[in-house]
């Protein structure tokens, strides 16, 4: 907790302490995209209350110490432990999820869309995020990873630049699908699948500030 100020780097201040990442999701602060930022900036960004957040941010640190909890910075890992760390806990859950939740959505907008209208805007959203996310992928897997991994760093920089593009985008996309569904709060006539439904998109949400965080302000640094 020593030197925990508003002022510091909001990604620097995740890849130091891991275990802050659901207290800035409690608030919607952006600590991915947005990683280059200071924390203030963040959670101004955010329409968060400045000294609500960093006392829970404080809190937070406490019971990480107090509770002995551990969790590897990223920082430390390696190029290679990086990007494997990346592909299996990243990569593997949007390919498993995002067929699973396209299906949902479909389902919802078909019994439920008559009277929530706002459902076929998530749909059309959603729909345009799974085909980015599923190039982006590949772009990643088959092009930045094996030039990181065999030490051709020639045009790293420029492929980082895209990728980073396609974050922004992907984030703005993200906040998007939370604004719509109003941080996925359920109508009263919510069956199980709208549980269910909104449910998974929260932690797609939550596994893409992780997901970017772990590139945009760790690995991608690093070139």
């Amino acid at each position: 907790m020593k030197n925990f100020e508003l002022t510091m780097n909001i990604g620097d201040s995740i890849t130091e302490h891991p275990g802050l990442a659901p207290t800035y999701m409690k608030y919607q602060v952006d600590f991915c995209c947005g990683g280059h930022k200071s924390i203030i900036e963040a959670i101004q960004d955010a329409k968060a209350d400045e000294t609500e957040v960093y006392q829970a941010l404080l809190n937070r640190l406490e019971q990480i110490e107090a509770s002995g909890e551990s969790t590897q910075k990223l920082s430390e890992l390696t190029n290679e432990a990086l990007i494997d760390r990346i592909i299996e806990n990243h990569h593997k859950y949007l390919r498993d999820e995002l067929p699973v939740i396209s299906a949902l959505l479909f389902k919802l907008i078909d019994v439920h869309g008559q009277n929530h209208p706002e459902l076929f805007d998530v749909h059309s959203l959603f729909g345009a995020l799974k085909l980015e996310l599923e190039s982006h992928l590949v772009k990643e897997e088959r092009e930045l990873f094996p030039q990181i991994r065999t030490g051709d760093f020639s045009t790293v920089k420029n492929v980082i630049d895209s990728l980073e593009h396609e974050h922004d985008a992907a984030g703005d996309a993200i906040h998007k699908l939370a604004e719509i569904t109003n941080h996925y709060a359920l109508p009263e006539d919510a069956c199980y699948t709208y549980e269910l439904t909104y449910k998974k998109l929260e932690q797609l949400e939550s596994d893409m500030y992780q997901h970017v965080h772990t590139e945009n302000n760790v690995l991608f640094r690093r070139f």
